[in-house]
């Protein structure tokens, strides 16, 4: 231990290290071909992690705080006073609750802010059931009860839910017990079609395109019925293939994330320019909204901007839609939000993008580099969510903020949203009652 040790060999070993390290490097980012050397290389890589897992808090808790400078505001929901308008409608949103620990799922009424129902779903019962393996994600280790941020809650006609979290499908009732699960990393929306079936971004645990690092991510959509049954899955690469679009992501320098699938809209009615059944998707990291028919496997329609690295598409009416265009300056590595953030309107009668909300999206300075929800509401309002910073908003189209919910701790520390839901009150009111009534222990 104290021999002296020359400084030319110490400077060559620190030069063979770095030289091994950077070889390794190289080997994990592509793997070799024989499965015995891809398994050793990359369970190597892995022992950070698993040795994080052994001796890490098994109730583990990941607050999702708002990152950078904020204004700090209390938790709740701010009505215009100087506005008669009064909201009927409710809010299913995830929030942090400070009592249980872990995150939750709220449903709230927004005439008055009151919590009608807080579900706690059993998440370790999905981590038990689960048994896929991947380089992306280990559920034992990065969603347990504490980590699992439910992401897009859907509200379902029982007054239950259907969660993930780049985890499995759930499906759970009023009380947060597990019905149902598919098994593999869905991530970002999930909605439903006209007849009840879930439409849900998916991507596999091992990547099925050949000659792509582990760390790739093979994207899908994917349809479920409300039963829990696979009914129909297409992987976003073989749907830009067959289309003749495959060059989009193709011809670009090699990344592990090409798609960033992050929105599977279905129509739910049919129109002059799309049918029911098709279905709109936003490719992030492409910047491009499509209209693609699975009927006939055909892309009816696709633009790549004026909108940048957006979030988001919505059927505004029979002839436009809406996006949340997160309008980044640059896209690599991180990206930066190139002012605010905008909500565009393509109009496909004329071939236009407006952005009707600018004005107040930039008073309120909305900036989320990533995530971000804008929905359309029956009477031309608009819900926004900057996501990053934890801001909820009902806007009128000229420019009146109806209401804003901030998500924050008791002292004021800001949290991340996590895809809110605006619930209607009509179409919804059987599952609003049952979970209003609900009788959990």
């Amino acid at each position: 231990m104290f021999w002296p040790v020359p400084l030319w060999l110490l400077m060559l070993a620190i030069m063979m290290g770095l030289v091994v390290a950077i070889i390794f490097g190289a080997l994990v980012l592509r793997p070799p071909k024989q499965k015995m050397a891809q398994e050793a290389v990359l369970g190597l890589a892995n022992v950070p992690f698993v040795l994080k897992k052994t001796f890490r808090n098994p109730t583990q808790v990941a607050r999702p705080d708002v990152d950078g400078p904020y204004e700090p505001r209390a938790q709740g929901l701010w009505r215009n006073p100087d506005q008669p308008f009064v909201d009927n409608g409710y809010m299913l949103l995830t929030a942090f609750d400070e009592t249980l620990k872990r995150p939750v799922v709220r449903l709230i009424r927004l005439s008055d802010g009151t919590v009608i129902h807080q579900y706690a779903p059993d998440i370790q019962a999905m981590v038990r059931r689960s048994t896929f393996s991947s380089a992306l994600i280990d559920l034992r280790r990065d969603r347990n009860t504490g980590l699992h941020l439910m992401m897009h809650p859907l509200l379902m006609p029982d007054g239950g839910l259907v969660i993930h979290d780049s985890s499995p499908l759930t499906r759970y009732d009023v009380c947060g017990r597990l019905e149902w699960m598919i098994d593999g990393i869905f991530h970002h929306s999930a909605e439903l079609d006209e007849d009840g079936n879930i439409w849900a971004s998916f991507r596999y645990p091992q990547a099925k395109i050949p000659d792509v690092g582990p760390l790739f991510n093979d994207e899908a959509i994917m349809k479920v019925s409300p039963e829990g049954q696979i009914l129909h899955t297409e992987r976003v690469a073989d749907i830009l293939d067959a289309n003749d679009m495959g060059w989009l992501w193709r011809t670009r320098p090699y990344t592990d994330d090409p798609f960033h699938l992050n929105d599977v809209q279905p129509v739910l009615r049919s129109g002059p320019y799309w049918q029911k059944g098709d279905l709109f998707l936003s490719l992030r990291n492409l910047s491009v909204v499509m209209l693609y028919r699975p009927a006939t496997g055909k892309v009816i329609w696709w633009k790549a901007g004026p909108w940048a690295m957006q979030h988001d598409v919505s059927i505004v009416d029979d002839h436009r839609i809406s996006i949340f265009d997160n309008h980044w300056r640059v896209a690599y590595p991180e990206g930066a939000v190139d002012g605010v953030n905008r909500v565009a309107v393509y109009d496909f009668d004329t071939n236009t993008v407006s952005y009707p909300l600018a004005g107040v999206m930039e008073k309120l300075h909305v900036h989320t580099r990533a995530q971000g929800r804008a929905t359309p509401l029956s009477n031309g309002d608009s819900m926004i969510e900057e996501t990053e910073q934890g801001r909820l908003m009902r806007l009128s189209l000229d420019g009146t903020i109806r209401w804003l919910y901030t998500a924050a701790t008791p002292e004021m520390h800001r949290l991340q949203l996590r895809w809110s839901r605006y619930i209607d009150p009509v179409s919804n009111s059987g599952a609003i009652t049952l979970a209003k009534d609900a009788k959990c222990n």
